[in-house]
């Protein structure tokens, strides 16, 4: 698999989820981790969004 494509699907993975409120049953959720403000979840989904979109961005420009 191209690193690209799989820093893009990770990417994007990664963002979902964080920007989902994840609880308890789920690995890595917010009580385990220590964050108990849910803005800093959607931040890091955000980040997590906007690699993913600069990565393809650049992925599909230096393929035209």
């Amino acid at each position: 698999m191209d690193m690209k494509i799989f820093v893009l699907i990770l990417s994007v993975i990664l963002g979902l989820y964080w920007l989902i409120d994840h609880a308890s049953p789920l690995p890595l959720n917010h009580e385990q981790l220590g964050l108990y403000d849910h803005n800093a979840h959607r931040i890091i989904g955000v980040v997590f969004l906007a690699i993913a979109g600069i990565v393809g961005w650049k992925w599909k420009s230096k393929k035209s």
